[in-house]
């Protein structure tokens, strides 16, 4: 006799069985990128442009031999320092600067061909080298009078007559070009690199020049929620106050920079010129996240690094200019004074960038867990409480810490505190209100926004000096 199967519970009880994804993370703000010019790393293909090494210090040392660095290579001289850092961070990233790319100006017509229009693009043929492209900027019946670079491409040779290819949108034929200049800018490079991949924060370069470093710091500083450049300056300028010096041009713009000065001392300590990539492995490897991980980066010691012999009077200078120094203070050596050229201490703009991230992802696991957030006051409970999560995270590793509210005051309206006066407590050294539903505007609630969310933080600083009185009674 057959046996019959029992009958199904779910015409009784039906379970419907769903697995969340995790909860996505914010960004990692401990992982710092060192750009070199040597050619271990290919600039286009597979596994170009930058790779990820670790974790710890032996480990990445090792792979980037395997990879094709040598020991005298200074991106692997920068990594050294880098992690001889206590504590040492995990991750390094490392770059390529292409010097064998076509210059951003490198490029001129030798001979204009036919057929062309302003905007068409052509590839750049030289033997053995790729991936150079031009633009026509400007014809004359056809004929190619000026042309512009739109990419570098690699293993290219200043050459006159280098032949191209239209690759679009027109069919114009017989265009030369002349290529006068080689190497991308250290600019070009952190652009590649930063496209090639978001999970670097901290960015040293390899002997940057003046230039190099104005422009990485303005393309670097509008990017501070995930960008941390840290300058580098090997010249006396700084220390003696020269006119129009980096530090000075820096200072005035007042942009989010870790500048440092460090020569090689008359040959003597020529590591001295990976500074920058020293001071950026100190605030990588403090920089764990974990509760009670708050840092400031002045009286730091930088392993690999020799203390610059300075007068006082150099000091002061440096000081003065929101600059930094690694200095002898017998019998210490420090990193002095920690500050950035906008005036800001080191820290801030980092744990700062960190809350911004938490905020956003805190926000969004609430939007993606959700079947839908309701535009009600108990929908914005929860949007609030995923600031709260945010704050409380960065209270832990203790940037935030319970303090009165001396900024100005913040009308917020219907909110059960109307106003955010000054003198208002924030025990837990932030507050997240939000007006009610009953404000919002049709339009807004058309467009499925959400009230506001005001955020007000109180930071929990840290000592840069003191002064001590004594007092003495004979």
């Amino acid at each position: 006799m057959a046996t019959v199967p029992p009958l199904s519970l779910s015409d009784i009880v039906d379970i419907t069985v769903t697995v969340a994804p995790a909860a996505v993370t914010a960004n990692t703000f401990n992982q710092g990128l060192f750009i070199g010019p040597s050619t271990a790393i290919p600039s286009y293909g597979a596994n170009s442009r930058i790779r990820q090494y670790g974790a710890g210090g032996t480990a990445a040392l090792a792979a980037m031999l395997t990879d094709g660095f040598t020991t005298t290579d200074p991106e692997y001289t920068a990594a050294q320092i880098y992690f001889s850092q206590t504590p040492s961070p995990s991750y390094i990233w490392i770059g390529r600067q292409d010097l064998t790319a076509i210059a951003d100006s490198g490029l001129t017509v030798d001979m204009g061909g036919t057929g062309w229009a302003v905007g068409d693009e052509f590839d750049i043929i030289y033997a053995g080298a790729s991936n150079g492209i031009g633009k026509v900027t400007t014809v004359n019946a056809g004929v190619v009078t000026g042309v512009s670079l739109v990419q570098g491409g690699t293993a290219y040779a200043v050459a006159t007559g280098d032949a191209t290819t239209a690759i679009s949108p027109s069919v114009g034929t017989g265009l030369t070009v002349n290529v006068t200049a080689l190497g991308e800018s250290l600019l070009d490079a952190a652009t590649a690199c930063r496209a090639a991949s978001n999970s670097w924060y901290g960015l040293a370069v390899n002997n940057p020049a003046v230039a190099d470093n104005l422009a990485l710091v303005e393309w670097a500083d509008p990017l501070w929620q995930t960008t941390r450049y840290y300058a580098w300056s090997g010249d006396s300028s700084v220390p003696n106050n020269t006119a129009n010096n980096i530090a000075a041009q820096l200072q005035t713009l007042e942009l989010r920079v870790l500048g440092i000065t460090s020569t090689t001392q008359s040959g003597l300590y020529p590591n001295n010129v990976y500074a920058a990539a020293g001071a950026m492995g100190v605030e990588m490897g403090l920089n764990t996240g974990l509760a009670g991980s708050f840092f400031d980066m002045a009286h730091k010691q930088i392993a690999g690094i020799a203390p610059e012999p300075l007068t006082q009077t150099q000091y002061n200078n440096i000081k003065t200019l929101g600059w930094n120094a690694y200095c002898n203070f017998s019998p210490y050596q420090m990193f002095e004074p920690g500050f950035m050229s906008n005036g800001s201490p080191s820290y801030l703009w980092l744990y700062l960038a960190m809350l911004v991230a938490n905020l956003q992802t805190e926000e969004l696991n609430v939007l993606t867990s959700q079947t839908a957030v309701p535009q009600t006051n108990a929908g914005q409970h929860l949007l609030l409480q995923a600031a709260n999560n945010a704050c409380a995270t960065m209270a832990s590793i203790g940037f935030l810490a319970p303090a009165t509210w001396q900024g100005a005051a913040i009308p917020i309206p219907s909110a059960s505190n109307p106003t955010l006066s000054t003198g208002t407590p924030l025990p837990n050294g932030y507050l997240n209100q939000s007006p009610s539903y009953a404000t919002q505007s049709s339009a807004d609630r058309a467009a499925g926004k959400a009230v506001p969310i005001y955020c007000a933080v109180t930071t929990a600083g840290a000592v840069q000096s003191l002064v001590i009185g004594v007092y003495t009674q004979l």
